[in-house]
């Protein structure tokens, strides 16, 4: 049974700010990326928010708050499910703050409906992983 002591304040912290700041790094260099290709900024931005450029981004949000869920479990060495839960409740209460009100309803759905999930994979991922090292040999 989980308690609260189960949580391990610095791993959810370290998490969090891993799946945050990759995902920003990411995106504005995916931005650079386009912009390099002697795109307007105006053009860049068109294409950040086209739907093939939303689902991209989509996918690289996922993606951090995966890695920051693993990498919350793996420091917290218990409760990791859990860890990855709060890493991505702590990504939706952010995504709530700074939402961009131009985001299709799709967008937002897709991504409140996937956060948690794939947060909580993220703490699974470290648990088998815990485990897996465990093993005599």
């Amino acid at each position: 049974m989980l308690k609260f002591s189960d949580i391990k304040p610095t791993a959810l912290i370290a998490g969090a700010l891993l799946d945050n700041v990759t995902t920003l790094f990411l995106m504005t260099l995916l931005a650079a990326a386009l912009a390099s290709t002697g795109l307007s900024e105006d053009d860049v931005m068109l294409r950040m928010k086209s739907t093939s450029g939303q689902l991209l981004g989509l996918i690289i949000g996922l993606g951090c708050t995966g890695l920051g869920g693993y990498v919350a479990g793996r420091i917290a060495k218990k409760a990791h499910v859990l860890h990855g839960a709060l890493v991505a409740m702590t990504g939706m209460i952010l995504a709530v703050i700074f939402h961009d009100s131009h985001d299709p309803l799709w967008f937002d759905i897709l991504g409140f409906l996937a956060m948690l999930p794939v947060g909580m994979a993220g703490g699974y991922f470290a648990r088998q992983r815990e485990r897996g090292s465990q093993t005599p040999r």
